[in-house]
Protein backbone atom coordinates (compact mmCIF):
# COMPACT_ATOMS: atom_id res chain seq x y z
CA UNK A 1 0.00 0.00 0.00
CA UNK A 2 2.87 2.61 0.80
CA UNK A 3 3.65 2.09 -3.20
CA UNK A 4 -0.01 3.56 -3.75
CA UNK A 5 0.51 5.87 -1.49
CA UNK A 6 3.03 7.77 -2.56
CA UNK A 7 1.35 7.97 -6.12
CA UNK A 8 -1.43 10.29 -4.13
CA UNK A 9 -1.30 14.02 -3.45
CA UNK A 10 -0.94 15.17 0.56
CA UNK A 11 -5.00 15.83 0.48
CA UNK A 12 -5.57 12.30 -0.84
CA UNK A 13 -2.75 10.83 1.99
CA UNK A 14 -4.33 12.47 4.42
CA UNK A 15 -7.96 10.65 5.08
CA UNK A 16 -6.13 7.12 3.74
CA UNK A 17 -3.18 7.77 6.97
CA UNK A 18 -6.00 8.97 9.67
CA UNK A 19 -6.43 6.31 11.98
CA UNK A 20 -9.65 7.42 14.39
CA UNK A 21 -12.91 8.30 13.56
CA UNK A 22 -15.51 9.35 11.37
CA UNK A 23 -14.87 11.11 7.96
CA UNK A 24 -16.09 12.48 4.95
CA UNK A 25 -14.98 13.12 2.10
CA UNK A 26 -16.00 15.93 -0.44
CA UNK A 27 -14.33 16.47 -3.52
CA UNK A 28 -14.87 16.97 -7.09
CA UNK A 29 -15.84 14.26 -10.23
CA UNK A 30 -12.40 13.00 -11.04
CA UNK A 31 -10.37 14.02 -7.92
CA UNK A 32 -10.00 10.11 -6.74
CA UNK A 33 -12.21 9.62 -4.27
CA UNK A 34 -13.16 6.10 -4.85
CA UNK A 35 -9.82 5.43 -4.35
CA UNK A 36 -8.64 6.89 -1.77
CA UNK A 37 -11.66 5.46 0.24
CA UNK A 38 -10.94 1.99 -1.05
CA UNK A 39 -7.54 2.35 0.14
CA UNK A 40 -8.84 3.47 3.75
CA UNK A 41 -11.05 0.57 3.77
CA UNK A 42 -8.41 -1.67 3.22
CA UNK A 43 -5.90 0.11 5.60
CA UNK A 44 -9.07 -0.58 8.08
CA UNK A 45 -9.47 -4.34 7.27
CA UNK A 46 -5.27 -4.77 7.49
CA UNK A 47 -5.91 -3.06 11.01
CA UNK A 48 -8.62 -6.13 11.87
CA UNK A 49 -11.58 -4.46 11.40
CA UNK A 50 -13.90 -6.45 9.72
CA UNK A 51 -15.84 -4.68 6.35
CA UNK A 52 -18.95 -5.50 7.23
CA UNK A 53 -17.99 -3.03 10.75
CA UNK A 54 -17.53 0.01 8.70
CA UNK A 55 -20.27 2.15 7.37
CA UNK A 56 -19.35 3.86 3.46
CA UNK A 57 -22.28 6.03 1.89
CA UNK A 58 -22.39 7.60 -1.19
CA UNK A 59 -24.60 9.50 -3.09
CA UNK A 60 -25.67 7.48 -6.05
CA UNK A 61 -26.46 3.30 -6.46
CA UNK A 62 -23.80 2.92 -9.16
CA UNK A 63 -21.00 4.72 -6.82
CA UNK A 64 -21.86 2.61 -3.96
CA UNK A 65 -21.50 -0.21 -6.42
CA UNK A 66 -18.09 0.48 -7.83
CA UNK A 67 -16.62 1.12 -4.49
CA UNK A 68 -17.29 -2.74 -3.30
CA UNK A 69 -16.19 -4.04 -6.12
CA UNK A 70 -12.95 -1.68 -6.53
CA UNK A 71 -12.72 -3.23 -2.53
CA UNK A 72 -13.79 -6.74 -3.39
CA UNK A 73 -11.05 -6.61 -5.88
CA UNK A 74 -8.44 -5.35 -3.60
CA UNK A 75 -9.24 -7.97 -0.88
CA UNK A 76 -8.66 -10.72 -3.60
CA UNK A 77 -5.07 -9.45 -4.14
CA UNK A 78 -4.47 -9.21 -0.20
CA UNK A 79 -4.06 -13.25 1.06
CA UNK A 80 -3.93 -12.09 4.23
CA UNK A 81 -7.69 -10.60 4.02
CA UNK A 82 -9.53 -13.38 2.02
CA UNK A 83 -11.85 -13.72 4.92
CA UNK A 84 -13.10 -10.37 4.58
CA UNK A 85 -14.57 -11.97 0.98
CA UNK A 86 -17.10 -13.72 2.84
CA UNK A 87 -18.67 -10.61 4.60
CA UNK A 88 -18.50 -8.29 1.54
CA UNK A 89 -21.65 -8.85 0.46
CA UNK A 90 -23.23 -7.93 3.65
CA UNK A 91 -20.90 -5.12 4.13
CA UNK A 92 -23.00 -1.59 4.75
CA UNK A 93 -21.65 0.14 1.46
CA UNK A 94 -24.52 1.65 0.12
CA UNK A 95 -26.27 5.39 -0.40
CA UNK A 96 -27.60 8.04 2.20
CA UNK A 97 -30.96 7.35 0.88
CA UNK A 98 -31.02 3.39 1.17
CA UNK A 99 -29.13 3.59 4.61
Amino acid sequence: MQQYISQLNEAQQQPVLQKDGPMIIIAGAGSGKTAVLTERVIRKLKDGIDVNRLLILTFTKAAAFEMKERIRKKIEKEETLSKQLEYIDSSYITTFDSY
